[in-house]
């Protein structure tokens, strides 16, 4: 799953750019759409929230896993030994 959220967003962070780009390139000439048929039913607006959400979640999903990995380190090595004094 967390690669489809990877590759989700990738695609729509490409997307955003592509429309982006095409738009300051060309100021005063009319707008063509060359996306894709499906997405052109969304506007810029849900596309740039659709990606902003996935973002938060990938920003989730590596919290969890950094916290997953320093309760592994702890349990290996516990903090109280940094903080002993003899």
């Amino acid at each position: 799953m967390h690669r489809w959220v990877l590759v989700t967003t990738l695609a729509l962070v490409i997307l955003l750019g592509a429309s982006v780009s095409a738009k300051h390139s060309e100021p005063h000439a009319r707008r063509i759409s060359h996306a894709s048929p499906a997405l052109g039913m969304y506007s810029r607006r849900a596309l740039r929230k659709a990606a902003i959400i996935l973002q938060l979640k990938l920003f989730e999903l590596r919290e969890e896993r950094l916290e997953r990995v320093r309760r592994v380190i702890e349990k290996r090595l516990p903090v109280d030994v940094f903080f002993c004094r003899d």
